[in-house]
Order: C-alpha cells, then structure tokens, then sequence
C-alpha cells in the first residue's frame, strides 16, 4: 500500500489553483489590454478575486397572438431597437373595426333616453291635470289611478333607455379591445432577436417573433466553494466584457445561491448589469473582479479536520 507523502496533496492542490489564475489573469489582460510586461509581474497575495463570467440578456420573450387571424403588417424587423408599448405586429381587423363603428353609434345615440323623456313629462303633466279634475269630482278614482300608474310606467321606461345607453357604452369598450387585441405591442425595452412569421400567414399556435431585453443585461457566473460567504447580494462587481474592449462596468449582485453543488464543488451568481443606450451587447464572456482577496483553495487539510480523531 502507497503511503501519501507528506503536504504533497495540499502542494498539488496550490500549485493546481495558481495555474487557474494564471488562466484568468490571461483573459483579464487581454480584454482590458493592457501589456505583457504585466503579466510577468508575480501574483501576488494581495491579487483581487477574479472569476470568469458571461453576460446574457435580461430575459428573452416569444410574442403569439390570442386570436386565430391572419397576419397584415409587419411594423418591426430583425435587430431593430423597440420600446415597451410599442405596436409590433398588427393582425387582420376588417370585421372588428365595422364592429367598433356599429358600437360607437349605438353609445353615442341619445334618441331613445330623449324619447322617454319626453313621455315622462307629458304623463306627469296629464296626472296633474287628473288630480285637480278629481279633487272637483270632475273624473272618476279609475281615471285618477291610471294617470298616476302611466307616470311610473314613463319613469320605469327613462331608467331603462338609461340602463341600455350605459350597456351601449360597454358593448363600444369590448369592441374596442377586441380590436386592440389585433395588434400586438413590446412588453418590453430591448430589440427583435427573430421573426418567424411572415405577413399573410396565419399566427394560431405559433411564434410570432422573439424578442430579448438588454437593459439591465444579466451576469451568470460560477464560482468555487472558497467563495462562499464572500460574494453577497447588494454587492458592487467590477465587469470587464468583451465588447466593448478595454472598459469596465458596475454590476450588482442580485441572486446568490444558497446551495452549493457536491460534484462541482461551486454555486450561481447572477448580478445586473445596467445598460442605458445599448452600448454594451449580450453573450459575450466577461471578467468580474471584486473588492476582496483571492480566497485560497480548500486542500485536503481543510477536509482532513473534518474528520473524527
């Protein structure tokens, strides 16, 4: 049986980690181009963590439709900038538009609410003059109560005139946004990634086009367990990508996982990158170097503790 020699382990495992960040530091020299000579100048203890990344969008959105139409126009192309709200796609509406006309004209129309009206005043007039010929003698209780009953059939008649101009009312708002519903707008901020619909093809149960938003960009990155604890949600990150080369950008922390992966030995980071203007793109990788040390690798000492005896 072999027997280990002696802090061959723990040497294997530094010497394993500094070529890492020899590795890393490579990338970080290239994209914030600085000079070789740098590179030549040992690592020291004081290095600052760096870690590979990958800037992503934010999120990336399929537009469909709710409708079973045909498509008419196409507002957008590929790799145009869109805003939130903004019509994209407008779908076949021949027959919706004639329904939001008949539906305006039927809101609009105050001819029945103005007929009875009309009725109204007349019955309260004529049970006036009932009343008066009934407190000389002049009619009969008979004429009395039918003149009273026609003024509450006038009011019940007005109420309703007033009850169907209010349904005429919501009728128009339905049409209205069955007609809103041909035309597709932006949920978002960002740009058109593809179409995959042309003008005259039908749109039911497919994609439309695919959208992505790049402001903020999102930041994925993996890190080894020595990092944990150390990288904290609310956290600012210095971000190198590649495009645009020799600049730097502010990153925030906004997700850390909570749980680490046994066979990798590593968890998530996600932070937000913002990105006002579009200057910066999405997949492309990145450097993130933080405000603390290089955190050093876990050796097998460090796992030696954990056992008993």
């Amino acid at each position: 049986m072999l027997t280990p020699i002696p802090g061959l382990t723990k040497y294997l495992n530094c010497l394993a980690y500094s070529a890492i960040r020899v590795i890393r530091a490579k990338k970080i020299i290239q994209l914030l181009g600085l000079t070789t000579a740098l590179f030549c100048t040992p690592l020291m203890a004081t290095e600052k963590a760096i870690l590979d990344c990958l800037v992503k969008p934010e999120m990336y959105v399929e537009l469909s439709s709710s409708v079973d139409a045909i498509l008419e126009i196409m507002l957008v192309d590929t790799g145009d900038q869109i805003k939130k709200g903004q019509p994209l796609v407008k779908l076949e509406r021949t027959v919706q538009i004639a329904r939001v006309h008949l539906a305006r004209m039927q809101a609009d129309s105050n001819s029945d609410i103005d007929n009875r009206r009309v009725q109204l005043q007349y019955a309260k007039r004529n049970y006036k003059r009932i009343k008066d010929l009934y407190t000389r003698k002049s009619v009969s209780l008979y004429e009395k109560d039918k003149a009273d009953t026609e003024v509450a059939l006038a009011e019940i008649e007005l109420y309703r005139a007033t009850e169907k101009k209010k349904m005429a009312q919501l009728n128009l708002e339905l049409a209205l946004a069955e007609l809103e519903r041909r035309t597709i707008r932006s949920p978002i901020d960002g740009i058109v990634v593809d179409r995959y619909s042309m003008v005259g093809e039908s749109v039911v149960d497919r994609t439309i086009m695919k959208l992505a938003q790049v402001d903020p960009l999102r930041v994925e990155l993996i890190a080894p367990t020595e990092y944990f604890g150390l990288i904290k949600k609310g956290m600012e990150v210095d971000v190198y990508p590649e495009r645009p080369a020799n600049k730097s950008f502010k990153a925030t922390v906004t997700i850390v996982d909570q749980l680490i992966d046994p066979a990798s030995g590593s968890f998530t980071i996600r932070m937000a990158l913002p990105n006002p203007g579009d200057q910066l793109v999405g997949g492309v990788n990145c450097i993130a170097s933080f405000s603390f040390n290089t955190p050093s690798p876990l050796g097998q000492n460090t796992f030696n503790s954990l056992l008993p005896g």
